[in-house]
């Protein structure tokens, strides 16, 4: 293919497939390249990711364990009824207060007594 030689439709073809081949190559080695720049955080940022679901992972399972306890706990009717019933158990001991009074003067009288014979 110098100069003077006549050029064949085959010669033609050849020619034309390799400069298309060529050119799809250097597109490759560019696309290749921009996918080696592009892909190589986004393998880093899977790294983050995955570790991001283990911390959400373990927080989802306290925050379970947590809603239980939670759950096990009284809510404002049960205390409300509790502060009934302790309401309702003071009224009694002050009850039992006012009446253990006179047995507890009746022991005080009983031991004064069993005090001056003792002293005879």
């Amino acid at each position: 293919m110098g100069g003077g030689e006549e050029v064949t439709p085959a010669d033609t073809s050849v020619a034309t497939l390799l400069m298309w081949f060529a050119g799809l190559g250097s597109v490759l080695s560019v696309l290749t390249v921009l996918w080696t720049i592009f892909s190589g955080p986004a393998k880093k940022n899977a790294a983050v990711i995955d570790a991001v679901k283990g911390e959400l992972a373990q927080l989802s399972a306290a925050h379970a364990r947590l809603r239980d306890r939670v759950d096990g706990l009284p809510n404002a009717d049960m205390m409300h009824r509790l502060e009934l019933s302790l309401a309702r158990m003071e009224g009694h001991i002050d009850r039992l207060d006012e009446r253990l009074k006179p047995v507890a003067a009746i022991s005080e009288r009983m031991q004064e007594l069993l005090i001056e014979q003792g002293r005879k």
